[in-house]
């Protein structure tokens, strides 16, 4: 259970603290500048197809760049002006511009020293980074032609409320390009309030196994990048990266939850009332879900 108490607002500091905190270990390291994803990543298995365009056999955190391709898909983001909630440290954002021709990107996150990173990486006139809540996403409504949300929004307490933005944000017509570790009693429930909300659902898969395979291969390399810590902070560091033996590790390996990919497209604007879709026990799984993520991550020494 978690020790983390206050309510919502207390979860999200916890969180973006989470997150500023991280900026700050790897600050100043070797791999600060290189350092874009922190996403568990993607491995194809054997005799699997492999989405988007290749990779140079150089290139970075290739798992993590491979679960966008995957994510991204057959969806043409040619021009397309493309909006990012829980931007972290802009790889996503970065790899579109780069492999995606599209026109403009947008991120969002809570955590302002990743937006700091991100302005800083990337100053060009069509990329803008927003310190902003993902429950409340301070981006105007229909002007997305693509929302991006990868490996994020299991940390938000109220999900339904970020389900509602997406929605707002996006044209009719437009794309929602989601993944995430979910729960197999939460997958359903946010599929019918997507539904709910005028979007269409167009893929489903279940990609855990891949995830497990990067981690297997990679979590240990990526580890090395928070250089030296303190022994009270290495769980923390072991969540971050997905380490076999971690609490994270263990979700990816169990029955209750999978690591799963989900596509949409909005065929219609909808005006949603102030009832909810998803039950109240639904709404305490996902917040407890959140709080749990909040008490994995924290580093002890920045905290203390």
């Amino acid at each position: 259970m978690t020790t983390v108490d206050g309510g919502d607002a207390a979860l999200k500091a916890g969180q973006a603290g989470n997150f500023d905190n991280l900026n700050d270990v790897v600050a100043g390291s070797a791999f600060d500048r290189h350092l874009r994803f922190f996403n568990f990543g993607y491995q194809p298995l054997e005799g699997e197809p492999v989405a988007g365009p290749s990779l140079g056999p150089l290139f970075p955190n290739r798992d993590s760049a491979q679960l966008l391709f995957e994510v991204v898909g057959p969806t043409d983001l040619t021009g397309a002006r493309v909006v990012e909630v829980g931007c972290g440290r802009g790889g996503n954002l970065w790899l579109l511009r780069r492999s995606f021709e599209v026109g403009s990107v947008v991120g969002v996150d809570i955590a302002f020293k990743s937006i700091v990173f991100c302005r800083e990486s990337m100053p060009d006139a069509d990329a803008s980074f927003i310190h902003g809540d993902a429950e409340r996403v301070p981006v105007g409504s229909g002007v997305a032609d693509a929302v991006v949300s990868v490996e994020t929004s299991c940390t938000y307490p109220d999900i339904e409320a970020f389900f509602r933005d997406v929605a707002r944000i996006l044209r009719v017509g437009g794309h929602f390009l989601y993944t995430d570790l979910m729960d197999h009693a939460l997958r359903q429930p946010f599929i019918a309030v997507l539904e709910g909300l005028g979007l269409e659902l167009i893929h489903e898969r279940d990609i855990t196994p891949n995830v497990n395979a990067s981690r297997r291969s990679r979590a240990e390399r990526q580890k090395l990048a928070f250089g030296d810590h303190t022994e009270g902070d290495a769980a923390a560091m072991s969540e971050f990266v997905g380490q076999s033996g971690s609490r994270l590790f263990e979700y990816l390996s169990g029955e209750e939850r999978s690591y799963t990919i989900l596509r949409f497209r909005k065929v219609t604007d909808v005006e949603p009332g102030p009832e909810r879709v998803l039950t109240t026990a639904e709404q305490a799984l996902v917040r407890q879900h959140a709080a749990d993520a909040v008490d994995l991550l924290t580093i002890p020494s920045a905290s203390s």
